[in-house]
């Protein structure tokens, strides 16, 4: 199996560990030409459509991430789906919170039942 195969099969075993259903993954992939990109994100994802989308390449070389790296992306990713973004009145406007404290636990809670998993757990050793 190539790395692109087996970050899918740890994908569904991530979704599997945190008993989300229906979830697709997509590897993204920046070509060698592609040059050192300053703006670099190393994920998304849809709300919508429950896309997922993981850099499972080193930015610079090209070289395949370690699987514990992609498993700390695909936490915060599927963190954004249980708790979801929310607009808040701030200091007389309106802010979008997406990156917020119990959203950060969330991505903490995650990580620990990766590592408590049987088939995930391996991986961070």
């Amino acid at each position: 199996m190539n790395h692109e195969q087996n970050c899918e099969e740890i994908f569904k075993e991530a979704c599997r560990a945190l008993k989300l259903k229906d979830f697709s993954f997509k590897p993204k992939v920046i070509r060698a030409g592609d040059g050192y990109v300053k703006n670099y994100k190393l994920g998304y994802t849809n709300l919508k459509s429950k896309l997922v989308v993981v850099d499972i390449y080193t930015q610079k070389l090209k070289k395949p991430k370690k699987y514990s790296s992609i498993l700390a992306v695909i936490a915060h990713e599927l963190a954004h789906h249980q708790k979801k973004p929310y607009r808040q009145f701030h200091k007389f406007r309106w802010i979008n919170r997406i990156h917020y404290p119990e959203f950060y636990k969330q991505v903490t809670k995650n990580i620990d039942r990766f590592k408590k998993d049987k088939a995930l757990g391996s991986l961070y050793n």
